[in-house]
Order: structure tokens, then C-alpha cells, then sequence
């Protein structure tokens, strides 16, 4: 996977890239139904060290974007302290700390990863909308948004493949519903830099965990906790 370059702020790349999301739409929608051909022939380690990876990857990636967001279009830190990464997946009850993720079952911390993900199908869509019509937005962050957004479908797919694996029979937990469209299309340029900032927050800190709990679940899975 090749990182990002760093491109000029361009409105006729803002211009030809919503002209075709309309037609990205349904190219990489997510089947209800998960298919393991194609992961078959991988190992769990394998699947693992990949997944890993894309996690770490989009990460810093996510990392770069809310900074990179926040530099532009957020500039007093009041405004910055009104960030209260109120963010949808606070639903879901995860571990904050080493000993909570030790001692949360196998299982258990994999569904919640599996969650986490999925969670963010809808609000990555709405993200990679939002910015490509956001006046001022630069082809940089755009590409990181897409390429986030298309690297969170193929971890999941992964991850799937991981818990078929490992926990045959497991259903996946229901994940967090987002409601935050109405203040993404806000016609009031705060609530629409809020809403857009916090997102990215809440993104950022997402994958945080998604790349840090998948390191914790390799360590336990495939090395017995030695490592």
C-alpha cells in the first residue's frame, strides 16, 4: 500500500471527484453476507500481520487528518476546546487500558473490534461527501479520506475471516448507529467545521484502538501471550 503524496489544494480535482462519487457508490458497498473465498488459502498470522498493518496505516493517516483539518479550518481554542469527541461509538464499552483489554476475552475484544469498524462504514461515505465539497478543502486530505475509507472495508473483511477462524459459529455484535448527517450538511459553516473536526477526533481515536487491540489479540492468538 502506498502512502499518500502530498498534492496542492485543487478545486478542479474537488469538482471532478463529486461528479464521480455518485458513481463510486455502489462499488464498494459492503455485502450483507460475508463471502471466505479469497481468505481460504491465508493464514490466521497472516491475516493478522495484514489487518495489523492497514490498521496502523489508516491510523496515522487519520492522525494526519484531523490535524491537517483542525489547522485549517479550526483556529481558536475555544473552539478547539468545544471538541468533546461526543463521538457514536462511545456506545460500545471498550477497554482503555492494558489490563482491561488483558482481560477481556478473546472473542469478546475481536466482535468489539469487528464493531468499532463497521461503524464507520456509513460516517467514511458521508466523510469523503462532505469534504469534497468543503470550499477550501485540499486533494491531500480528500485522497486520505478515500483511501481510509476503502482500507477500513478490506480490515474488516479480515477481521471477519479472523473470527470465522478462531471462533466458529460467533455472531457479531450489533455495531453503533451514527446520526451525525443533519450537522454534517449544516448550512451554518461552525456546525459544519465542528461536526466535520469531531468526526475526524472520533476517527482517530477509533483506529487507534482497532490497530491496538489487533496487537493485542495477535500476542494472545498467535504467540500464547509471548511477546
Amino acid at each position: 500500500m502506498q502512502p499518500v503524496l502530498s498534492q496542492p489544494c485543487s478545486w478542479m480535482f474537488q469538482v471532478l471527484l463529486v461528479s464521480n462519487l455518485l458513481l463510486w457508490e455502489n462499488v464498494y458497498s459492503m455485502p450483507m453476507c460475508f463471502d471466505m473465498e479469497g481468505y481460504n488459502e491465508i493464514t490466521i498470522e497472516e491475516l493478522f500481520d495484514s489487518a495489523i498493518f492497514m490498521a496502523q496505516y489508516i491510523s496515522n493517516l487519520t492522525t494526519q487528518m484531523s490535524e491537517e483539518f483542525d489547522a485549517n479550518f479550526v483556529h481558536s481554542l475555544g473552539y478547539k476546546a468545544r471538541n468533546s469527541s461526543n463521538c457514536h461509538t462511545t456506545s460500545l464499552a471498550t477497554p482503555a487500558s492494558t489490563e482491561q483489554i488483558q482481560q477481556t476475552q478473546s472473542d469478546v475484544l475481536l466482535k468489539m473490534v469487528i464493531s468499532i469498524s463497521r461503524a464507520w462504514y456509513h460516517p467514511l461515505k458521508q466523510l469523503v461527501r462532505a469534504l469534497a465539497t468543503l470550499e477550501g478543502a485540499c486533494k491531500t486530505i480528500l485522497l486520505k479520506v478515500i483511501e481510509v475509507k476503502e482500507t477500513n472495508q478490506e480490515i474488516l473483511g479480515e477481521l471477519k475471516a479472523i473470527l470465522i477462524r478462531v471462533h466458529p459459529g460467533a455472531e457479531e455484535n450489533v455495531y453503533a448507529a451514527w446520526m451525525g448527517l443533519a450537522d454534517v450538511k449544516s448550512a451554518d459553516d461552525n456546525t459544519r467545521y465542528f461536526a466535520l473536526s469531531n468526526i475526524l477526533h472520533c476517527l482517530d481515536s477509533d483506529t487507534n484502538k482497532v490497530a491496538t487491540y489487533l496487537e493485542a489479540l495477535k500476542c494472545r492468538i498467535i504467540h500464547h501471550n509471548n511477546c
